[in-house]
C-alpha cells in the first residue's frame, strides 16, 4: 500500500471515536496492522465546542420556549429577515416560506408567508441527507453497527466490489461510484433526475445497481451524491429487518402519548399491512412487516425523542428515500438542528454517539472536495472551497449545514449558540446559491460570540 494512502487512511479512520472510545485501537486496514488513538486528532480539537443546555432552560420537546433577540442586534436581525422574506420567486434567493431562528435554546424570531405556518410541513429535499447520518449515528449508539469501517449492509452481489463500500465511505460521499449529480449540463445525464423520475423512479436502488458502477477507489474521491444516501437508508431497513446476530439494545420505550402524529401513522400503516395481508402473505407475514413504515419504526422513535414530528418518504418498491425527501415544519427542523447544537443530547440522555456530531462536521477524505463532512456541510475557514460552489467566503467559520434543492437550508452555528432554518422555493441556478450562503453567514454573524466559542476574548463574558 503506498505510503501517502496509508496516512490518508489512518486520518480517516481516526476522526471518529467509535462511541467515544478513548483507548488505543488495533486494526487490522488493508493488509496493514494499524493503530489509532481514538479520540485524539487535531481536527477535533479545531471545532467550536459544542454548549451544553443552560440550566434551567426546557428542552423544545414539547414546544420552543420564546425568548427575545439581544437588544443591539434585533433591529438589524428583524431587517434582513424582512428583506428575505419580501422577495418574489423571480428574484434573487427566491420565495422564502419559513425563517425560524433559535439562539441560545429559545425562540427569538419566526417568520412565515401567505399561507405557510409553524405547524406547516415543508420538504427537506437533501437536507435529508442529514437526518439519514443521524439515524446511523443513532444506530451506532444502540450497538446495531459495530463500526463504521464495516462494509454497510448492500443490495450488491457477493462478488461484487461495491459490497466492500464502508458506512463511513457512504456517509462522507467517498464511496466512488460513477455518478453525476452537481455539475450534470442535461436532464439525461444528471443521475439523480434519471434515478427520482426517470427509469429509477419505482425502484431508486435496483437503478443504483444498474447503473452506477464503480469509478474510483473507495475513500479516496468525494463525489456529491444522494445514490449513496438512498443507499444509507435502505441499509437501515436492512437493519431494522434482520434478525440475526442483533445485539439487544437500550432504547427506552416511548410512552403512547409521546408518539408524534406521523408515528402513530407509520404504526397504523403497518398495522394494516398485516390486517389486509392476503391468505397467502398471512402464511408468512414477515415479508409485510418488513415494509417501509414498519421497518423504519425503531429509527421513528429518534423523531419521537425530539418530538418532531417528521414524515419520511418511500419509493414503490419501499426504499426509504433518505437522500432527499423528509417532511417537517420549521420549527421542528430546527429541533434537529438543535440536536446537533448539544452534541447529540437531549433531555440529558445521549441519543447520538459521543464524537458523533464533530465527525459530521470534520471534512471528509477525499482528493477532490473540503466543504463536507458526513451529511453535512462545512465551511473551509477561509480556505479556497473545493467544489467552488460552496462559496461560504465569510465567517463564522465553524458554521454547518443541511442544505437542499430549490434553498432550503439548516444552518448550526456553536460559536453563537444558534440554529437557523429556512424554507422556501428559489432557482438552483445563477448567484441564488452563494446569495443564500451570504445571507445565512452574514445573519449568523450579527450574534454575539458566545462564551468558551472561538475566541478567548470571551473568557468574561456573561
Amino acid at each position: 500500500m503506498p505510503v501517502e494512502r496509508d496516512a490518508a487512511l489512518r486520518r480517516s479512520r481516526d476522526r471518529y471515536p467509535l462511541r467515544g472510545s478513548t483507548s488505543l485501537t488495533m486494526r487490522l486496514l488493508g493488509g496493514l496492522l494499524v493503530w489509532s488513538a481514538c479520540g485524539a486528532t487535531a481536527s477535533a480539537q479545531d471545532l467550536v465546542a459544542l454548549l451544553p443546555q443552560p440550566e434551567g432552560l426546557a428542552w423544545p420537546t414539547e414546544g420552543w420556549e420564546v425568548g427575545s433577540l439581544p437588544e443591539e442586534i434585533a433591529a438589524d436581525v428583524q431587517a434582513h429577515v424582512d428583506d428575505v422574506m419580501a422577495r418574489q420567486r423571480g428574484d434573487e434567493l427566491g420565495e422564502t416560506r419559513a425563517v425560524v431562528i433559535i439562539h441560545r435554546g429559545k425562540l427569538v424570531l419566526e417568520a412565515y408567508r401567505d399561507g405557510f405556518g409553524p405547524d406547516t410541513k415543508q420538504v427537506s429535499w437533501s437536507m435529508a441527507k442529514s437526518i439519514t447520518s443521524a439515524l446511523v449515528g443513532r444506530s451506532v449508539q444502540l450497538g446495531l453497527i459495530d463500526d463504521i469501517d464495516y462494509p454497510m449492509p448492500s443490495p450488491f452481489a457477493e462478488d461484487d466490489p461495491r459490497r466492500e463500500i464502508t458506512w463511513r465511505q457512504w456517509l462522507t460521499m467517498t464511496d466512488g461510484l460513477d455518478y453525476l449529480e452537481i455539475g450534470a449540463e442535461t436532464m439525461a445525464e444528471n443521475d439523480v433526475i434519471q434515478m427520482t423520475y426517470g427509469p429509477g423512479r419505482y425502484d431508486v436502488i435496483q437503478y443504483i445497481v444498474d447503473e452506477l458502477p464503480p469509478a474510483h477507489e473507495p475513500g479516496m474521491h468525494w463525489n456529491y451524491s444522494t445514490a449513496g444516501f438512498h443507499l444509507i437508508g435502505r441499509a437501515l431497513l436492512e437493519l431494522s429487518r434482520s434478525t440475526e446476530n442483533v445485539k439487544p439494545v437500550e432504547d427506552p420505550i416511548v410512552e403512547a402519548e409521546d408518539l408524534t402524529p406521523t408515528s402513530v401513522q407509520f404504526i397504523e400503516r403497518c398495522l394494516s399491512g398485516v390486517m389486509n395481508a392476503t391468505e397467502g402473505q398471512m402464511s408468512d407475514p414477515l415479508p409485510v412487516m418488513q415494509q417501509g413504515p414498519c421497518a423504519l419504526g425503531r429509527h421513528m422513535r429518534l423523531f419521537d425523542r425530539l418530538g418532531m414530528d417528521a414524515q419520511p418518504e418511500f419509493d414503490a418498491a419501499g426504499n426509504f428515500l433518505g437522500g432527499s425527501l423528509v417532511w417537517a415544519s420549521a420549527r421542528d427542523f430546527a429541533k434537529f438542528g438543535y440536536l446537533y447544537l448539544r452534541d447529540g443530547v437531549w433531555e440529558g440522555d445521549r441519543l447520538l454517539p459521543e464524537g458523533w456530531v464533530d465527525f459530521s462536521r470534520t471534512g471528509a477524505l477525499g482528493d477532490d472536495g473540503n466543504v463536507y463532512g458526513a451529511g453535512w456541510w462545512i465551511t473551509t475557514g477561509g480556505e479556497e472551497p473545493s467544489p467552488d460552489y460552496q462559496l461560504r467566503t465569510s465567517p463564522p467559520w465553524d458554521s454547518f449545514a443541511a442544505e437542499g434543492h430549490e434553498g432550503q437550508t439548516l444552518y448550526v452555528v456553536p460559536s453563537r449558540d444558534l440554529v437557523i432554518v429556512r424554507l422556501g422555493l428559489m432557482r438552483n441556478g445563477g448567484n441564488n446559491w452563494p446569495a443564500l450562503f451570504q445571507w445565512n453567514q452574514k445573519l449568523a454573524s450579527m450574534f454575539p460570540e458566545t462564551r468558551f466559542a472561538s475566541t478567548p476574548d470571551n473568557a468574561n463574558m456573561p
